[in-house]
């Protein structure tokens, strides 16, 4: 009997030994770590923008000259002339897709915006004849208003996005050839008074890239680079006045292509990361 309650005193000791020995072990080991969550650039956003655009030549308008070739200053020769530079600004409205993983990243974008580029000058065959302003002045404008609807495929390193953009563009212009004095009554004008003139919205092209990074959850912020294929040659027509009443005169004018350049903020809706698994 005593050999047996010795026995049992023995292995319950050695029981309590062991069990404090493996709650030792288990406080030590530490919990496995998560692994930390990616950015992911899927949602909705909308945002802002400001820049700057300039044509990528001059414009130009050549003379009016009649169905039988006559022209309305003398000399043929064609005009050209600086459109300047313009602020631009507005806004933006778009969806990205990543899908979780990749980093490849694939959107749609709209932009709607404000863009001012405009320049006159008279009629190089006008000064050659020896009329003074406002004979036969040139003036063309591109703007005030544009839009672009583009898609966007980029490529992801960590909350930076590197993207490129293309689309179609919507360009309002406007150009017209504007001759309202003649000799009899302002010295210096020519013989005759003529408008020839056109305004429409241009649907063109629109290519670019640019760069954003995601400095939180929702806000991000971008720099971009916008061409707009606005490059096109217009044909008009008039009718003279005074002297030359009633004759019909046709001109063209040539359109440059825009340079835009600009840096914008977006708020993106959505939820801000995915964990990687």
């Amino acid at each position: 009997m005593k050999k047996a309650l010795e026995f049992v005193a023995g292995m319950s000791l050695l029981l309590g030994v062991t069990s404090i020995a493996s709650a030792a072990d288990m406080a030590v080991k530490a919990p496995p770590i998560a692994p930390p969550p990616v950015f992911n650039w899927t949602g909705f956003y909308i945002g802002g923008f400001v820049g700057g655009a300039g044509a990528d030549r001059d414009a130009s308008a050549s003379e009016p000259t009649t169905p039988a070739g006559f022209f309305y200053n003398g000399t043929g020769l064609n005009t050209p002339y600086s459109l300047g530079s313009s602020f631009i600004g507005g806004g933006t409205i778009g969806y990205n897709w990543q899908k979780p993983g990749t980093n490849f990243v694939l959107g749609i974008e709209g932009e709607a915006g404000y863009l001012h580029l405009h320049g006159s000058r008279q009629d190089v065959n006008a000064v050659t004849a020896g009329f003074s302003l406002p004979d036969s002045v040139n003036t063309t404008r591109i703007g005030d208003a544009y839009g672009v609807i583009a898609g966007r495929a980029g490529w992801t390193a960590n909350q930076a996005l590197f993207y490129v953009k293309g689309g179609v563009a919507f360009v309002a212009k406007s150009y017209s050839f504007s001759d309202p004095c003649v000799g009899a009554g302002a010295p210096g004008c020519g013989p005759a008074t003529l408008l020839t003139r056109h305004s429409d919205t241009q649907v063109t092209y629109a290519v670019g890239a640019g760069v954003e990074y995601a400095f939180n959850s929702n806000w991000s912020i971008k720099g971009e680079y916008l061409y707009l294929g606005t490059q096109k040659t217009y044909t008009q027509s008039g009718t003279a006045g005074a002297g030359l009443a009633g004759i019909v005169y046709t001109n063209s004018n040539s359109d440059p292509g825009v340079h835009t350049g600009k840096i914008g903020v977006n708020y993106r809706f959505g939820g801000p990361v995915v964990a990687k698994y």
